[in-house]
């Protein structure tokens, strides 16, 4: 199978856009999502590779709570005049926002997402440099592992790490409403581990460290894995396996990287 390129090239000007148009802000997003995938590959792994992830609409950026005001201009005002449409998306106060725009002809939405590491209102929304952010669990560990890179036309950035990305989304995908989102999770897992090459090696070996540092979180992470596999129906299997355009994600394939995943490293990182 040969890489798309058309696709991935709309993709790395949509990364570029959207960091061009928060300007000095774009040192303290980090993108995490499903276009950390596309990030992933498009910029830290090896290209030769010919299997792209599936596609995204929804860049999720991380802001942390404790933001320094680095400019006078805030992030909702530089996407606003750089094009971006503003959405609220349900009635909470403050209102959960989307920025919307159309790039490359795909329309793109831009959401921000803040840690819930707080005593008070631990799920209410936040304004954070005039945008509103939804607090999700688990994200403090997302804010402080990134790597950083940059885009084909010289636009930098942060992006989560993968390592921490797989965590991430061990812990959370139970909590998706839809089926559909929790499938995009649990291939994202299967993508980053075993699609990239030395880049998913390395992902691996960092996903273990995290599982020794917080075994806590490992076991929630273990339970919600090994719980979905043994429960889940031959046409859940079915749609996750048909979220890879590649035909590479079989049940089989998917169930030896979650038992890598899940049995602890008996190395010491």
């Amino acid at each position: 199978m040969k890489i798309n390129m058309m696709k991935l090239e709309t993709e790395d000007k949509i990364i570029s856009e959207f960091l061009q148009s928060i300007g000095s802000w774009s040192d303290y997003v980090v993108i995490t999502g499903g276009y950390a995938l596309f990030i992933y590959k498009l910029y830290l792994a090896d290209k030769k590779l010919e299997n792209p992830p599936i596609g995204t609409r929804d860049i999720d950026s991380l802001i942390s709570r404790k933001i320094h005001e680095i400019s006078k201009k805030s992030i909702a005002k530089h996407l606003l005049d750089a094009g971006f449409v503003l959405f609220f998306k349900n009635r909470d106060i403050p209102a959960a926002q989307a920025y919307v725009k159309e790039i490359d002809g795909i329309e793109v939405e831009i959401e921000f997402l803040t840690d819930s590491s707080t005593r008070k209102d631990k799920d209410k929304n936040v304004v954070i440099a005039g945008v509103v952010a939804q607090p999700l669990s688990y994200l403090t560990l997302s804010l402080e592992t990134f790597i950083k890179f940059q885009t084909y036309s010289g636009e930098s950035g942060k992006v989560v790490s993968p390592g921490t990305w797989m965590f991430h989304k061990g812990l959370t995908f139970t909590k998706r409403k839809s089926l559909s989102k929790m499938h995009k999770d649990l291939y994202g897992i299967w993508y980053v581990s075993t699609q990239l090459g030395e880049f998913s090696e390395k992902a691996v070996e960092e996903y273990h460290r995290l599982t020794q540092q917080h075994s806590k979180w490992f076991t929630t992470l273990k339970n919600n894995l090994g719980h979905w596999v043994e429960n889940a129906s031959p046409s859940e299997w079915s749609q996750l396996e048909t979220q890879d355009p590649s035909g590479n994600l079989k049940r089989l394939a998917f169930e030896r990287i979650l038992k890598k995943l899940t049995t602890p490293s008996i190395f010491s990182f």
